[in-house]
């Protein structure tokens, strides 16, 4: 028997305002925004429904490529050419396994034609492109240009020289004159584009903005009017708009939210070819490459295996967002080496991606997500919105001349840390979930390479701040013979309290301290408590329950806390209106969800005596 009710599309359509009235039926009188409302980095709201009002789809922005469809995005690996022959066999090494082009970074002494001949040793240029980490030394390019036209690879050969006059103030570099340093770039540029026509000879490098705390409204607005001011110098020097066109690549970053980094990936086309439709370069000549890096920002020093998920997460992001070519930093990045277990995961992350996975063959697949397409436009229009204001005070090297570039980035990281300090944002293994005993990776016995930089806009980590607290609780730990420890207090049946204690007992981890208690059911009276306390040998106690036990047994229990020697005492939860009454009783703070984290503990730290 068929029953006509159970058909879903006789039910009638809901309205937007009807939905939210059920929606807010549900919540019982908690914030809409509160609750369902999350924010990207950089501020960007995110609406827990999206529906076909909210955005009009139209064509997507990424091309169809045949090669990518058949074989998937190109997978580059970056490699450290402080020793260029060990350099050398580990590209030929990645080669053999799968990776399909390769970025190097210079010798501390800068690249020689000798350096280069033995980096690119049985590297086949014509199949496998060997890209130049971005640089300004116009020696370099010349020793390489002429290395490809030595094999006979010039009109093959996709490499890329690496060019980035600009990006090298960000970096670190100080050039007489930026002005003077573009134009010879470009002299030098224009010179070499027509003999290496598959090469690309400038890189607009936006990474370093991104790991230094810009947002990706940021980052994409500055690359932007990088890649115009090489648009103009090149043109200046002799080029046509659509002959610079073709020889400007872009690096930027792809962040752990997958999200907004296909939105990112997306955006940042469009705005490409916006800028070259405007300029004149026809339609089915408006290349636009992109390389995405794993963000440096989010690797963590503690628990670094989570750093394989944040890859994998940013690398689906960048692929799925039309990424030409990523690269995914080996996941001990932050520790300072990176041996052939790190490169061996790094490249398999995008080869499970590729071949199993087969999300290379896919094109632009997050086009006509509602959600994902508004991501899009919002990505899109405010970071047009602020390259137009860099044009409009002088472009990109003004804007870096003047200091307005760190100073807004500076701005952006204050606000993500604060995002972090309160949870609003996480990172796993770190502010959510550490393992208070997971040992530090050691490097110290491996023959990984290091690559570290103490110039330029800052290389800033999202989990350092907490790792600091981690750091300093190990050196105390090592000090003592016992890691700093809490006790926690508990009142009432473990059902009763372990909301707040296992709470309590995570946000501790974060900062490095243990806490004793909390396991069982807590104490039944004030005397039980303070007994406990002082078998606990802690300084500090955190009392934990529920609001009704509080009512009761917290202010007793506060009392009988002091009277036991505890020089700190915090509640778990928010204070209520007793909350006069139980700091008169010897309550020093009360943490709960929305306090300052970071700020919190170091006071604990300071409190404990941990240096």
């Amino acid at each position: 028997m068929t029953d006509s009710h159970s058909d879903p599309t006789e039910f009638p359509i809901a309205t937007r305002k009807e939905w939210r009235e059920a929606v807010e039926r549900v919540l019982k009188g908690r914030a809409f925004e509160e609750i369902l409302v999350s924010e990207a980095a950089g501020g960007l709201d995110i609406q827990p429904l999206y529906t076909s009002a909210d955005v009009s789809i139209s064509e997507s922005d990424v091309p169809f490529d045949e090669a990518r469809i058949a074989s998937g995005w190109d997978v580059r690996q970056r490699h450290l050419a402080s020793d260029p022959a060990a350099a050398n066999a580990e590209i030929l090494e990645d080669l053999a396994n799968g990776v399909t082009s390769v970025e190097v970074a210079a010798p501390p002494s800068g690249w020689s034609s000798e350096s280069l001949h033995t980096v690119v040793s049985g590297v086949l240029l014509d199949l496998a492109p060997v890209v130049l980490a971005p640089h300004s030394d116009l020696d370099s390019v010349r020793a390489f240009a002429a290395l490809i036209d030595e094999r006979g690879d010039s009109e093959s050969a996709a490499s890329w020289l690496g060019l980035d006059p600009i990006g090298e103030v960000a970096r670190g570099g100080t050039p007489v004159s930026l002005s003077l340093s573009l134009s010879a770039a470009a002299a030098v540029g224009a010179d070499i584009a027509p003999r290496l026509p598959a090469a690309t000879v400038f890189t607009v490098d936006s990474t370093r903005y991104g790991d230094a705390g810009a947002a990706p409204v940021q980052e994409m607005a500055w690359a932007l009017a990088t890649g115009v001011a090489y648009l103009r110098a090149l043109e200046a020097a002799g080029l046509t708009v659509t002959q610079a066109a073709s020889t400007i690549g872009f690096r930027s970053t792809a962040g752990a939210d997958q999200f907004t980094t296909i939105a990112q990936m997306r955006a940042a086309r469009r705005l490409w070819n916006r800028v070259l439709h405007v300029c004149g370069v026809p339609a089915d000549q408006r290349h636009h490459q992109i390389q995405a890096v794993t963000a440096r920002s989010m690797f963590s020093r503690r628990d670094p295996w989570v750093n394989m998920l944040r890859c994998t997460s940013a690398a689906l992001g960048a692929g799925l967002g039309g990424a030409d070519s990523i690269t995914v930093l080996p996941f001990d990045t932050a520790i300072g080496a990176s041996d052939r277990f790190g490169r061996r995961n790094a490249r398999n992350i995008q080869l499970v991606l590729i071949e199993e996975s087969q999300l290379g063959h896919l094109v632009d697949p997050a086009s006509g997500s509602w959600f994902v397409e508004s991501l899009t436009n919002r990505l899109a229009d405010e970071a047009w919105a602020a390259f137009q204001r860099v044009e409009a005070s002088g472009g990109m090297e003004a804007a870096l001349g003047d200091g307005s570039v760190a100073a807004a980035i500076d701005e952006a990281w204050s606000t993500r840390l604060g995002r972090l300090a309160h949870r609003a944002e996480q990172i796993t293994g770190v502010t959510e979930f550490p393992d208070l005993e997971g040992a530090p990776l050691d490097h110290s016995g491996d023959m990984g390479t290091t690559e570290t930089s103490a110039k330029g806009l800052p290389l800033r980590r999202l989990a350092a701040p907490f790792e600091e607290l981690r750091d300093a609780s190990d050196r105390a730990s090592a000090e003592s013979g016992r890691r700093p420890t809490v006790c926690l207090v508990t009142l009432g049946e473990l059902s009763v309290h372990s909301g707040r204690s296992t709470w309590i007992t995570n946000l501790l981890a974060v900062g490095g301290i243990a806490t004793v208690g909390g396991d069982d059911d807590g104490a039944n009276s004030p005397l039980q408590a303070e007994a406990e306390f002082t078998d606990s040998s802690c300084a500090v106690a955190v009392i934990c329950s529920s609001d009704g036990v509080y009512t009761e047994r917290a202010v007793a229990t506060a009392t009988a806390l002091k009277e036991a020697g505890a020089t700190f005492i915090t509640m778990a939860g928010h204070p209520s209106e007793l909350a006069d009454q139980y700091r008169a009783a010897g309550v020093d703070e009360f943490w709960h969800q929305g306090i300052d984290i970071l700020d919190t503990l170091r006071r604990l730290h300071f409190t404990l005596g941990i240096g």
